[in-house]
């Protein structure tokens, strides 16, 4: 496992803890990633498929000059707008996985997150089956469930229009949300990762709250993703894993 982290936000990745029982092409084909700026965080997960390449182009991609735009000078967003500007930022990203792969079919899955605190929302948008969780004082929430559609960056979609099917985007009130949590299907692959994801999640951010502020973003995604290990040393089945979590001021 590898992870680091800044105070309340950190990201952690793992090749998993069993060999993996599937083709794949490099030990580790998935990616985390985040952003600061003035106004908010950018958070991202990204599960590569045939190769590493797509998962690091996709963050790369993103966690420069759109999380830059949306966290440091985003104006005001709402619903609408969000929807136009992370279809347009995925096709964006789409394309230069088409272009940059280097030959390989190299493709990802991709969860986004924009937590924008003062202006009371998250903004999000998820093309595959990775998973975005809300820890609130009455229990752990799942915002983007793994699995509800299923597509990938790197295909053939031409534009936003083309990728709209395939891609979900919310916004979501910050009122009462304690920590964000994005993870991979490292987390919930059948016979591979932990029977309830967000029972894991719940646990992991337990642990976080006994520790400093500053480290807890760091606690829970190490502590998840050793979760979701074990999980995979019991099935004797592997998978990559990629956890990014962020912490709100309470």
């Amino acid at each position: 496992m590898h992870a680091v982290g800044e105070p309340g936000v950190a990201v952690a990745i793992s090749r998993g803890g069993a060999p993996k029982q599937y083709p794949h092409s490099d030990p580790n084909e998935d990616a985390a990633g985040f952003a600061y700026g003035r106004n908010g965080v950018c958070l991202a997960v990204a599960d590569g498929h045939g190769g590493c390449e797509a998962a690091e182009i996709a963050l790369l991609h993103l966690l420069e000059e759109p999380a830059e735009q949306w966290t440091e000078d985003a104006g005001p967003l709402d619903a609408k707008t969000w929807r136009r500007q992370s279809l347009a930022a995925l096709s964006d990203v789409n394309r230069k996985v088409r272009r940059e792969r280097g030959g390989r079919p190299s493709r990802t899955t991709l969860c986004l997150a924009v937590a924008l605190p003062e202006l009371g929302f998250l903004f999000s948008a998820s093309v595959g089956d990775s998973h975005l969780f809300f820890v609130q004082e009455t229990g752990v929430r799942e915002i983007s469930p793994a699995g509800e559609k299923i597509g990938f960056l790197g295909d053939q979609h031409d534009g936003p229009d083309e990728l709209a099917p395939i891609t979900r985007v919310d916004v979501e009130p910050l009122g009462g949300v304690r920590a964000v949590v994005l993870a991979t299907d490292g987390l919930s692959e059948r016979g591979i990762g932990v029977v309830s994801p967000s029972a894991a999640v719940a646990e992991a951010a337990r642990l976080a709250e006994q520790d400093r502020p500053a480290l807890r973003g760091l606690v829970t995604a190490r502590s998840l993703t050793e979760t979701a290990l074990e999980a995979h040393r019991r099935n004797r089945s592997g998978d990559n894993l990629a956890v990014a979590t962020l912490w709100l001021a309470r």
